[in-house]
């Protein structure tokens, strides 16, 4: 009985995998949600995200941005390059990573998707660079707009990247994460959502503040994170993420603060691809609420679904 059941769990995922990612998305959000997601007229945040994969969205230019190598450059024109990670190393070629003289206090990455990367706090030993060689090729073979039928991800060349690590050896740095909603009159909203605790050895933890750095408006595991020492860096990061967010409706800016000093980590187009769970006390409807999005008129028969264009399917 129990062979079964996993041999029709696998049936049904390999069945789920050819469909058209619209379809998938539809399926993936009422498993994580219990209801299916209004994509022709979104309302909520989430639903504005799957808008954004399925239906309008500037996918060269967000795959442009979302690499972590060229959104480099960009970073550096339009904020400066203080900001900047510094970056020791990149290349399309893992073997490369012998040739450094150190590897301790780096953080290893491709550029091309997330949940990948290696922070080493002590210097491997032999075999163990070679299984970091052996990863970063596996890496670099992935396709990471599959993962989460994101296709921006696909106009990314895959690199490795290494960057010096940032944080104090024991915990993974806080992530401050800007969601900034461009009013489009030269106001933002904002919602800021901190992320720590990152560590083997539980979930994360969260705090959410909308529309101002002093009041936490939702938590989630909370332990006690105070963040009042960090406010001027704050105050300092949103107006950053407001110049870097003025050319779109909405993008997540992330940073990094340690030791008073800010470090930009990325920007996201499509948080969760649209399956963003912890958005309770309405948020995921105030977020949604927040976001202008621009929309195209869609002419289609009644009877038509809405689904991703032809040549951006996966089957």
């Amino acid at each position: 009985m129990i062979k079964l059941k996993k041999g029709l769990r696998r049936g049904m995922s390999w069945l789920i995998r050819k469909m058209p990612w619209s379809y998938q998305d539809r399926i993936y959000y009422f498993n994580t949600f219990r209801k299916l997601p209004n994509i022709r007229e979104p309302r909520l945040f989430n639903e504005k995200i799957l808008y954004r994969k399925i239906i309008m969205g500037d996918y060269v230019r967000y795959g442009h941005l979302s690499d972590k190598l060229l959104v480099r450059d960009y970073i550096a024109q339009q904020i400066g390059s203080d900001y900047l990670i510094p970056l020791l190393h990149e290349t399309d070629d893992p073997t490369t990573l012998l040739g450094l003289k150190s590897l301790k206090n780096t953080v290893i990455k491709p550029n091309h998707g997330s949940g990948m990367v290696e922070v080493i706090l002590q210097e491997p030993d032999c075999i163990q660079k070679q299984q970091l060689i052996e990863r970063c090729k596996d890496w670099l073979k992935r396709d990471f707009s599959i993962h989460s039928r994101e296709i921006h991800y696909r106009f990314i060349k895959p690199r490795i990247l290494v960057e010096q690590y940032i944080g104090d050896g024991k915990f993974g740095a806080i992530d401050y994460k800007f969601h900034m909603f461009n009013k489009k009159d030269g106001k933002f909203e904002y919602v800021l959502q901190v992320i720590y605790n990152r560590s083997e050895q539980g979930p994360l933890s969260m705090k959410f503040y909308v529309n101002n750095l002093q009041h936490c408006f939702h938590k989630i595991r909370d332990t006690g994170l105070d963040i009042s020492q960090d406010l001027p860096s704050l105050e300092k990061a949103l107006q950053l993420s407001k110049v870097l967010a003025s050319d779109f409706d909405y993008v997540r800016v992330d940073w990094y603060i340690h030791e008073g000093v800010i470090y930009f980590g990325e920007l996201t187009f499509t948080p969760g691809a649209g399956l963003v769970t912890g958005l309770d006390r309405g948020l995921d409807q105030m977020m949604g609420d927040m976001w202008q999005q621009d929309r195209k008129q869609l002419a289609l028969a009644p009877q038509q679904d809405i689904g991703i264009p032809v040549v951006l399917k996966k089957v």
